[in-house]
């Protein structure tokens, strides 16, 4: 018998590993039964007709466990028919195939979000059978039962869709036939919500409600009684959210009117009537209020914490398999392991749910789906950023207001909730269109929950759950924003309640910003309204009475001018007269030292007559002759130094005496030397004539140009090769902050510079010409890992998310990067924010700079960055490099890449003495950078592009510029440059890989 052929549509696949299996029990079944004697030919046939049918199975069965088994199954009949000597199939599992899978609608979506389960979908509620058996044997010996735990950890849940549905299913005696009400909440009305659920449907509700309610505060029996009007069974009340009655109602009276009323219910005698309630934990101290209802409260508490891994998975899993939704291998235990043990968790699980939910690929649950969530813990966060930074501006402001009015902060770190209808919201004085279209997105987020009423007006909207409240950042920001102004309402009031508690002591008003403040707040009551008057009528007074003083004290200060002017007067005509005196004084004391000179002369003269009498007449002419030149010489010296005095007592005249008598001394002391030796003596006047005539020369000059400045100032000519700190001071002045990633922008003022190397060394950077550069704008540093990561995380992706290639490698493909991709959010490795980004693609940098409004720079533009116009080498000048002073390089990447990468890089804005000619950092070795230019060996000998960069992609290679960390000490130059794949960041090479890419961006400068 011919084999079938596989390619034959009769072989229709298994559907599922079940259908393979029983498949497989009924051959084995068949094989056993089977007799030696018959012909076995068709059994065989049948085989080969079940792998083949296994085999196309493989399209429709995605889960591991089960493809495992299904290939043994193959294994198996393959083994049989090839003892058999039977031709076999190849008999391997097809690849799974997601399009084979079936569609699920949205209608049978089976998670909820952040609302509470209840009644409507108890169908999908699991996890909580212990909890629910503990609930139960409670109602057994309470009246009063209560479910207590944290906002989040599922009490309300618990009640409404496993308590009460068990209890209206007999899971008690007789509990099948007891009535159970509807469930309430509270709210800021707690005896009106009672009285409307107990109306009558032949009722007039405004009548029924304002004669219940004053029912009610007079007679704490008196709903005993209208249940026993409406029914003679025991009956369940169920109350929601219980601790509204202290936070929302304001009302005392009402609200022990509320409690007692469910007191006197449960105490009746008549039936066992059962109050539930759920309350938050951390609000039973209010308890402490009401003794008696706490009594009871704690003899029917149960405690609802948080749920195991066992039950996390059940909650997860169950769901899923009722309506045939798969999740991928491990997702499961993911996101257990990511919430077990969290006690206020459970919506944030269900609302991440709902949004994979959403995001599902047929009737699975993706790991990618996941990854694009970014977790549990983020979801909710990620979802309510995302809808608020698509609203318009002033739908923000919308949707900031709504929020606010929805929840309110508490004067510690609690709040509460409220509810508001439509017509209340449209109160604030907005637009009622802008308010609707708001409220819609925020319904449809599911981050509110609205209440359809009669009138569209009359539609109430609360939050979805306190979860938004506690795990969306923007909106905690908010209420601690509207803290702090609770704060200062709070302390306002209390400063008004001491003023008048203080006899209205003008002491305690408020004064200044305080003042201020408080002419903000809207909402006054009589006396706060008093305090502020009171308080701007003393600062009003307090103002005067400053003007006053000030006037005063301008008088007072004219007066005192006036007195000083007339006393500095005085002094100067004092002054003068002290400065006529010491003239005087000087001359006589010049006379006085003229006449002992001329005494000690005589007296020298007349000794030497005495000694040499042979030579008397030849010794008196000489002495005679040598007296008349000393007097002519006295008398210069005495007039320069009397010059020299007169001008330093004209300078100061309280020093005038002490002058004169230096300038007397100065006078004998040279007199003296004229005597000694009359040579000397003329040397030295010689010398001080010449530097006395220098000083009045250069007093004179300074003179003119104190006097005449434009005369003297020498004008600032440009140079041809301007001086490096000119550049940099240039580049500093015009600089200014990019707003999309706070990077600091350097002005490159352009010019004329010689590009590349003479013909040496690599050909690449050779021959050298000369290449004219616009004036353009450049990052002062290179991009940092965190700036980068921020960029992805703007984007929402990194694999094939710039122009259809990753924009760099993350962590997930290599330690060798500072950049981590955390399910999808990006971050820095701990300690490396601000090193530079590395294992960039150039597509990657490019799309960075096209988001931050910029682009990579050329490669002339780069070179004329890093070298100026005096030909550097280097960007800091002609030195060699000094490693982690002036660059990092000559890291040895050829061997333990685990040592060296960690000190492959520093912060951007470190060394310094590495800084180029305009100021710019980390522009040799470190990381390499991408620029604008395709790579051509030739590009050098060539005339510029008209592009200002070469535009030809021939060689399919980018270039980046300025070495690495791997290279040595020469290889880390201006002029240096690299071509690499501007795609491929996972090829290694040991010299020139995308491990040490990275870049910066530029901007033309008009």
């Amino acid at each position: 018998m011919s084999q079938p052929d596989p390619t034959s549509e009769e072989f229709i696949p298994f559907m599922s590993f079940t259908s393979l299996r029983d498949s497989h029990r009924a051959l084995l079944k068949q094989r056993r039964k089977q007799k030696e004697a018959e012909d076995e030919s068709a059994f065989w046939d049948e085989v080969t007709e079940f792998l083949h049918r296994g085999e196309a199975a493989g399209a429709f069965i995605d889960n591991t466990e089960d493809r495992e088994a299904a290939q043994s199954l193959l294994d198996y009949w393959h083994n049989q028919l090839f003892h058999a000597g039977k031709e076999t199939p190849e008999a391997v599992l097809d690849e799974f195939d997601a399009t084979t899978q079936p569609e699920i609608p949205d209608s049978r979506c089976p998670y909820i979000g952040l609302e509470a389960f209840n009644d409507e979908n108890k169908h999908l509620f699991y996890g909580r059978d212990q909890l629910i058996r503990e609930l139960l044997d409670q109602v057994l010996v309470s009246r009063l039962v209560t479910a207590v735990g944290p906002s989040g950890s599922g009490k309300s849940s618990v009640v409404l869709a496993g308590l009460l549905p068990r209890l209206q299913d007999g899971a008690l005696p007789d509990s099948q036939s007891w009535h159970y009400f509807p469930t309430i909440v509270p709210g800021a009305a707690p005896l009106t919500r009672l009285a409307k659920l107990l109306e009558p449907e032949d009722a007039e509700t405004a009548e029924w409600v304002t004669e219940n309610y004053e029912a009610f505060l007079n007679n704490s029996e008196h709903l005993a009684r209208l249940v026993q009007a409406q029914t003679n069974v025991p009956v369940v009340i169920t109350i929601d959210q219980f601790e509204e009655t202290f936070t929302l109602c304001h009302d005392e009276k009402e609200r022990d009117a509320f409690i007692d009323n469910l007191l006197g219910l449960i105490n009746t005698r008549d039936n066992r009537h059962v109050v539930i309630l759920t309350m938050r934990v951390d609000y039973e101290s209010y308890l402490n209020k009401v003794p008696m209802f706490q009594s009871l409260y704690e003899q029917g508490l149960v405690r609802v914490t948080a749920m195991n891994a066992s039950e996390l998975h059940d909650a997860i899993e169950q769901p899923a398999l009722a309506i045939g939704l798969k999740f991928e291998d491990g997702l499961i235990e993911a996101l257990v392991r990511e919430i077990v043990g969290e006690p206020a968790a459970l919506p944030l699980l269900q609302f991440a749910l709902l949004q994979l939910w959403d995001g599902r690929e047929r009737n699975r649950i993706t790991w990618d789906a996941y990854r694009r969530l970014g977790g549990v813990m983020a979801a909710l966060d990620h979802t309510a950023d995302a809808l608020y930074n698509n609203l318009l501006p002033e739908e923000q402001t919308t949707a900031k207001r709504i929020l606010l009015r929805l929840v309110r902060p508490g004067t510690g770190v609690e709040f509460t909730r409220s509810r508001a209808t439509r017509r209340t919201l449209y109160q604030s004085g907005e637009a009622n269109d802008r308010i609707d279209r708001v409220l819609e997105k925020l319904v449809d987020a599911r981050l509110l929950r609205q209440t359809d009423g009669p009138t569209a007006d009359s539609d109430q909207f609360e939050v979805a759950h306190e979860a938004l409240v506690r795990n969306w950042p923007r909106l905690v920001e908010w209420l601690e924003d509207e803290r702090v102004v609770l704060r200062h309402r709070l302390r306002f009031t209390a400063q008004a309640e001491d003023w008048d508690a203080r006899s209205r002591d003008a002491g305690a008003l408020l004064r200044g910003k305080q003042l201020q403040e408080a002419l903000l707040f809207d909402d006054l009551n009589p006396l706060e309204h008093e305090f502020i008057e009171a308080s701007k009528a003393a600062e009003q007074k307090a103002e005067e009475e400053k003007l006053a003083q000030q006037r005063r004290e301008l008088e007072q200060a004219q007066k005192l001018a006036q007195e000083q002017s007339q006393r500095a007067e005085a002094e100067a005509q004092a002054a003068r007269r002290a400065r006529n005196f010491n003239y005087a004084l000087i001359v006589i004391l010049l006379l006085v030292v003229g006449g002992a000179v001329s005494l000690i002369y005589l007296q020298n003269v007349q000794q030497e007559r005495e000694e040499v009498a042979q030579e008397a007449t030849r010794a008196s002419v000489e002495a005679r002759e040598t007296a008349v030149a000393a007097d002519a010489l006295a008398i210069v010296s005495t007039t320069d130094a009397l010059q020299a005095a007169t001008v330093q007592a004209m300078a100061t005249s309280d020093n005038a005496v002490a002058t004169a008598e230096v300038a007397a001394n100065q006078t004998l002391v040279a007199e003296r030397a004229q005597v000694e030796n009359q040579e000397e003596a003329t040397a030295q006047a010689a010398t001080a004539e010449a530097q006395l005539a220098t000083v009045a020369a250069q007093a004179t000059q300074l003179a003119n140009e104190a006097n005449n400045p434009q005369e003297t100032a020498v004008p600032n000519q440009p140079t041809a090769t301007p001086d490096p700190a000119q550049l940099a001071v240039e580049a500093q002045l015009n600089s200014y902050i990019r707003d999309q990633d706070n990077m600091p922008v350097l002005f490159i003022s352009g010019g004329a510079f010689q590009m590349g190397l003479p013909d040496v060394g690599d050909d690449a950077d050779n021959p050298q010409r000369q290449v004219t550069v616009d004036s353009f704008y450049l990052d002062q540093y290179e991009v940092t890992v965190q700036q980068f990561a921020d960029f992805l995380n703007r984007q929402g992706s990194n694999n094939e998310a710039c122009n259809g290639v990753d924009c760099a490698t993350t962590a997930v493909f290599t330690s060798l990067t500072n950049l981590l991709n955390n399910l999808g959010v990006f971050e820095a490795r701990p300690g490396t924010a601000r090193f530079p980004a590395t294992w960039v693609t150039w597509e990657g940098a490019a799309a960075y700079c096209s988001a931050v409004g910029a682009r990579l720079p050329t490669e002339a533009e780069w070179e004329y960055a890093a070298r100026g116009t005096d030909g550097r080498l280097y960007p800091w000048g002609l030195a060699a490099p000094v490693l982690y002073e002036t660059a990092v390089f000559n890291n040895n990447l050829a061997q333990s890449l685990s040592v060296f990468f960690p000190r492959a890089f520093v912060r951007v804005d470190t060394l310094p003495n590495g800084a180029s000619p305009f100021g710019v950092l980390g522009m040799a070795g470190g990381a390499a950078e991408w620029v604008q230019d395709w790579y051509d060996p030739d590009f050098y000998s060539q005339p510029l592009p008209a592009s200002g960069y070469n535009e030809n992609d021939e060689t399919g290679l980018k270039v980046l510029r300025g070495g690495s960390w791997v290279d040595p000490p020469d290889q880390i130059t201006t002029t240096r440059r690299i071509a690499l794949s501007p795609s491929d960041p996972k090829t290694f090479v040991l010299d020139e890989s995308h491990i040490g890419a990275g870049f910066r961006c530029a901007r033309d400068a008009n």
